[in-house]
């Protein structure tokens, strides 16, 4: 069966020059690959914690009261907390979970954004007149306090941060995906495909969006660190992940009484959250480049 094309849709050879042009710009921006390989080191991490750690019960809730506030040494890499625990393994260990809760927010948000953006824009007038108003109650609050508001409802707990974040963060997604919907709907791609008898939700879902991935992409890539930053937040006023889960944002407060004469107790989780967003934005700069033909250096 021969395979179906757009009528205007670039041909194969220029696709794949603007694909070798894009990963050109990746391999050549430095702090695109800083990024990418800190990013897979990160993941090296997550997979394999719970076996390199030197004290994985230290994440179960072990107390070692003769040990607490222990300076970094040659045991304890990155010190002991208030009840003796280890922190380098619960530092490693919790980056699984930071890992968890940015891909299951990221995905929730952008799941419900696209959708109320996309049908938004396509349909338009009333119905994107309703779907807008109520995006932009969303935006009217600031995330975060939202988020902290929607959370509370719920109850704490690391599922609860979850979907309180994913439910005040999709507003952004809702309106980049308008943007786009709005500009590819009159193409004359999309024409062809209403000529031939293809539904909206065809047309919409199957020909309209594929072409619209590569800015949601790139903002799933540079928000996937504000998402791991906001649940830390949340985590760090007690409604996260409860003890002795290994989470970051919980173990920066666990820290905050000690601060600074315990620096230590406190810096390295901090340090964890730096590394896990800025290498998320540097990847999201360098996949700009990637997938935006127009992007030149």
């Amino acid at each position: 069966m021969a395979e179906t094309v757009h009528p205007l849709a670039p041909p194969r050879p220029a696709r794949f020059e603007n694909l070798r042009r894009g990963l050109y710009r990746f391999r050549r921006n430095p702090l695109s690959m800083i990024g990418l390989i800190l990013l897979i080191f990160i993941l090296i991490i997550a997979i394999t914690a719970p076996y390199i750690v030197p004290f994985p019960e230290d994440a179960a809730g072990r107390v070692r009261a003769t040990a607490r506030l222990t300076p970094p040494n040659e045991t304890f890499y990155f010190g002991t907390d208030h009840v003796g625990r280890d922190i380098f393994s619960r530092v490693l260990m919790g980056t699984g979970l930071a890992l968890q809760v940015g891909v299951v927010i990221i995905v929730l948000a952008t799941s419900i954004g696209v959708t109320v953006g996309a049908v938004a824009g396509y349909f338009g007038g009333w119905v994107d007149d309703l779907l807008m108003r109520i995006t932009d109650i969303f935006l009217t609050v600031p995330a975060l306090i939202l988020a902290i508001a929607v959370t509370a409802a719920l109850g704490k707990g690391i599922t609860n941060v979850m979907i309180g974040i994913s439910l005040v963060w999709w507003p952004g997604f809702a309106r980049l995906t308008r943007s786009l919907v709005l500009s590819l709907r009159e193409e004359p791609f999309v024409e062809a495909a209403r000529g031939i008898g293809a539904g909206s939700l065809r047309v919409l879902f199957r020909h309209i969006l594929p072409n619209a991935l590569s800015p949601i992409i790139v903002k799933m890539s540079t928000d996937f660190g504000f998402a791991v930053l906001n649940a830390a937040a949340l985590g760090f006023i007690g409604l996260g992940a409860q003890p002795p889960t290994p989470e970051w944002g919980a173990m920066i407060n666990d820290g905050r009484a000690y601060f600074p004469q315990r620096w230590w107790v406190a810096t390295f989780p901090g340090m964890a959250i730096f590394i896990v967003v800025f290498s998320w934005n540097l990847l999201g700069d360098g996949l700009r480049d990637l997938l935006d033909p127009r992007a030149r250096r």
